[in-house]
Order: C-alpha cells, then sequence, then structure tokens
C-alpha cells in the first residue's frame, strides 16, 4: 500500500470516479487522515465524515512521522483489575493544554463579547470567517503592544489603557481564527447534501 496510517492525503477523484464508490458528496480537493489500511482501500478522515478510498483516488499531502512500536505491546494493569493499552502514539490534550490559560482566554473573549447596540455576540461569532488579512492586521498591532509592554511602556487601544494579559490572549484569538480559516478550507463539508449514514 502506497500511504499508512496517520498520513495526511488530499483526495483526487474524480466525480465519476467518487460515484463508482457511491460517495456523492463533492470531497475533490479535501483533505483528510488516514486512519485504517485496508488490502484495497484506505479508510480516511475527512472533516467529520468516514470515506473509502484506493490509492489512485488520492494523493500525499503530508507524511506522518513514525512512532516506535515495541516488540510486544505493554498493556497497563489496574489495581481494579482492569487493563488498557498504553498511552504511546496517542494524543494527550490536557498534556498539552493548560487549563488555566484557556480559562483565561475565555475571560478575555467574554469581556469583548457586547457589541456597541447592547447585544452580546456568541462565543463562536468568530467561525462565522474573517477575512486572513484582518486577522493579520489585528495581529500586528496586538504584537506591537505585547513588544511595547514587555519593554516596559504603556500602551492602549481604541478601548483604553491594555495590560499584557488581555494583549496575549487578543494574540491568541488572531492566531486560532487565521489557523481555523485555513484549516476549514483544508476539512470542510459541505453539510448541505445528503450523506449515507449520516454526518
Amino acid at each position: 500500500m502506497k500511504y499508512k496510517k496517520g498520513d495526511e492525503v488530499r483526495v483526487i477523484a474524480s466525480k465519476e470516479r467518487l460515484d463508482e464508490h457511491s460517495i456523492f458528496v463533492d470531497i475533490t480537493g479535501q483533505t483528510g487522515i488516514i486512519r485504517d489500511v485496508g488490502s484495497t482501500y484506505y479508510g480516511v478522515d475527512i472533516g467529520s465524515s468516514y470515506w473509502f478510498l484506493e490509492d489512485q483516488d488520492l494523493e500525499l499531502a503530508y507524511r506522518a512521522v513514525p512512532v516506535p512500536v515495541p516488540a510486544e505491546q505493554p498493556i497497563r494493569t489496574f489495581d481494579s483489575g482492569a487493563t488498557r493499552d498504553t498511552a504511546q502514539g496517542k494524543l494527550d490534550y490536557v498534556k498539552a493544554l493548560s487549563p488555566i490559560v484557556l480559562r483565561r482566554y475565555v475571560q478575555y473573549l467574554n469581556r469583548h463579547r457586547l457589541q456597541p447596540d447592547g447585544s452580546y455576540r456568541d462565543f463562536d461569532n468568530w467561525k462565522s470567517g474573517m477575512p486572513q488579512d484582518v486577522y493579520h492586521s489585528s495581529g500586528g498591532r496586538h504584537f506591537f503592544d505585547a513588544w511595547l509592554l514587555t519593554e516596559g511602556y504603556e500602551t492602549e487601544d481604541n478601548h483604553g489603557p491594555v495590560e499584557l494579559e488581555d494583549v496575549l490572549c487578543a494574540q491568541m484569538f488572531n492566531i486560532m481564527g487565521r489557523l481555523h480559516e485555513l484549516l476549514k478550507v483544508k476539512q470542510s463539508v459541505d453539510r448541505t447534501k445528503p450523506v449515507p449514514g449520516g454526518y
């Protein structure tokens, strides 16, 4: 087989080829992660959907870094007698992220939900989409504010004086927004079309 688990691949199959697979959603050009490798097919996660495709339907977008696997996969045994495989090769969001940082970031978002007309925008309003150049310009302003504050100078934005924690949260917002827009294009699925088995 040409690809392996964890590889990011792009669908290059034509609409006619997808029809042969009984895939009636236009996923040509979208990227996904290979989760299963069969004798003649790959199980590919694209967005929130799962498709079975073959070599000729795909091209490599990113090669997964191989994770060394011991000859015999060790098993964890707990005091209760319950067993589990190891955590090796699995993503650990709890260890990778900081809850106090995420809490402070959401508090920052909450403080900026009030709009000029007195209404509050939803926390996920930004996911509706903003242009990259808007994020870029805003990120540049917050970077400059962070630089000034780090050097010991005072600075302010259109709301008044700013502090370093808020500026760092603002930088997080712009980075998250920019990356969200990039990933959304790569992994988007048209949810207006029917999908066998649902999403």
